[in-house]
């Protein structure tokens, strides 16, 4: 009798092992293939109907058709250079339903002291796409070219009032930044003034309140395509297509230096590694997606996957790159 007990009793134990081995193992493939089980949030540093927001709107519609995120919200937090958001953000920690979309700002903000949070705080997932910036005036201005505009500037930093939107450190004041810099123009002294939205700077251009615009191609493309524009230099590293072709670059007018302003998808700080790679492989996805190629070339944009580690060094390289360019225009915090 005691040896069937002895018996029964192993095999009880046994049968429990099994159990909880089996119980470990599902928990562990539930973690391991991680999905969004509600609604995601896109959170959205900027108003309704800027160039952040409609890549954002752009993301969710593909995401869904693409059957990678069924249900997710647009969700816009506006303000301080996107701080108002990223506080949002961190309500949020390790939460993967949580994602934004973000430029130079996400470097540029702890260097100027805009913020005290940056790429650090939070986890990179993917390079969205790069963009090149258009130096524009009125069809009548007497600027040339971007030479002459040059030749002026350094001649006289003050000569000529140069728009943007739409905080200090952003990618349009970098490009003036960049090629000033490259002209050995003493940025410091540059006339800029900065507008709350791009549409608010192209107005303001348009209106002859300012001599210069510093615009993404996709911001001013329709305004130059119906003449109201011209172009002066473009900051890509070679020409680019459509309304834009015959518009040389920086380089091909003697300032050296190329630059494509980028976005960036990000999550809350301490992503699990699950979160990481759900996200990962629905941005792959997306950005191989015919819809999204279609959209950047809409825009004379740039695409190419990296990685979430591959983001965090990309991010690390164009702060390195940028710090001396705000220093020199002279936002970098005391």
């Amino acid at each position: 009798m005691t040896t069937n007990r002895n018996v029964a009793t192993s095999a009880i134990l046994r049968a429990v092992l099994v159990l909880n081995l089996c119980f470990v193992c599902a928990v562990g493939w539930a973690q391991a293939q991680w999905s969004p089980d509600r609604p995601v949030e896109i959170v959205v540093g900027a108003s309704p109907g800027g160039g952040t927001d409609i890549t954002a709107r752009v993301i969710q519609r593909i995401l869904k058709d693409q059957g990678l995120v069924e249900n997710s919200v647009v969700v816009n937090r506006p303000g301080g250079s996107h701080t108002i958001a990223w506080a949002y953000l961190n309500q949020h920690t390790g939460n993967g339903h949580f994602i934004s979309i973000v430029n130079e700002p996400f470097v540029t903000n702890r260097l100027i002291g805009a913020s005290k949070l940056g790429f650090r705080d939070f986890t990179p997932l993917t390079v969205l796409f790069s963009e090149y910036m258009v130096f524009v005036v009125r069809p009548d201005s007497s600027i040339k070219n971007g030479a002459d505009l040059l030749a002026r500037l350094k001649a006289d930093p003050t000569a000529l009032s140069i728009g943007f939107a739409s905080a200090p450190g952003n990618n349009s004041h970098l490009s003036i930044g960049l090629a000033a810099k490259a002209a050995g123009v003493d940025l410091k002294q540059l006339k800029t003034v900065i507008f709350k939205s791009g549409g608010e700077s192209l107005t303001a251009l348009l209106g002859g309140h300012v001599d210069v615009g510093v615009n993404p191609a996709a911001t001013a493309i329709t305004h130059i395509g119906a003449g109201r524009l011209r172009v002066l230099a473009v900051t890509s590293p070679g020409r680019l297509s459509g309304p834009l072709a015959d518009i040389p670059t920086w380089k091909e007018q003697g300032a050296n230096f190329t630059y494509g302003s980028w976005r960036v998808a990000f999550g809350t700080r301490e992503l699990g590694q699950p979160q990481i790679a759900f996200w990962e492989e629905s941005f792959k996805r997306l950005l191989d997606s015919d819809a999204w190629k279609q959209e950047l070339i809409k825009r004379h944009q740039e695409t190419r996957f990296h990685s979430a580690a591959d983001t965090r060094k990309f991010l690390e390289a164009e702060e390195s790159r940028l710090r001396p360019v705000v220093q020199e225009l002279g936002l970098v915090r005391k």
